[in-house]
């Protein structure tokens, strides 16, 4: 089962400001260049105010890659995935930034993005970033209903990495409030697999297979508030 953080909504633009300093520096917000972005992407960056989708998949690889037909599941509106693989935080705060814009019809989206900023960005960049995220489309669609998803577990070993995502799911859980639902779907995924060797919810360290997606989705139930 997941576990669904909820705060109250007082104090959190105070602490989104706390959260976008960097601990080290600027977190780079521009597109990702190599490789660039393909034209199908490109496109939809162009059309996406006029398409004007009522729910939507943000993120990177493990956003691109989500079936969709269980992307289906967790909305009551046709999702747009505006997944893009090899994207960071920064990325994606990009992204938004160039479609997204007043007035939107959008009423539901899904985020999960941080897991490529890990060798370079402290927990809190990573959180900042992503924080920054959802004020972005909730500033072009204050109506609609953002459930931010926690880092996934990494199955490379790396203990820096490890830490740095328990770190950074602890600051994303402090943002839930009103029309902001921030579920941990790190502890389903890291309870069904074994400590070490393979794990059947994995396709590699970082991606998740079939399996991976189906309990991922089930851990989410419908993406509202």
């Amino acid at each position: 089962m997941s576990r669904i953080i909820k705060a109250g909504w007082a104090g959190v633009a105070a602490l989104l400001a706390f959260l976008v300093v960097p601990a080290h520096g600027e977190t780079p917000v521009g597109p990702r260049t190599q490789p660039p972005y393909p034209d199908w992407l490109t496109k939809r960056m162009e059309t996406l105010r006029h398409q004007d989708p009522k729910a939507m998949l943000l993120g990177d690889s493990l956003i691109a890659g989500w079936p969709p037909d269980l992307a289906r599941r967790l909305f009551d509106a046709e999702p747009m995935n505006f997944g893009a693989g090899g994207d960071t935080a920064g990325n994606l705060l990009w992204r938004v930034r160039q479609s997204f814009g007043p007035g939107m019809g959008l009423r539901s989206a899904l985020i999960l993005v941080g897991t490529n900023d890990l060798p370079n960005r402290s927990a809190a960049e990573i959180a900042g970033t992503i924080g920054t995220i959802t004020a972005e489309v909730k500033r072009s669609a204050p109506g609609a209903c953002v459930t931010l998803l926690t880092l996934l577990p990494r199955r490379d070993g790396n203990a820096a990495f490890a830490e740095r995502i328990a770190e950074v799911n602890q600051r994303l859980a402090a943002l839930a409030g009103a029309g902001l639902r921030v579920v941990d779907t790190n502890t389903p995924l890291r309870d069904a697999c074994p400590a070490e060797g393979a794990c059947p919810l994995y396709k590699d360290p970082v991606h998740l297979s079939s399996a991976g997606y189906e309990r991922l989705t089930a851990a989410i139930g419908k993406a509202g508030c």
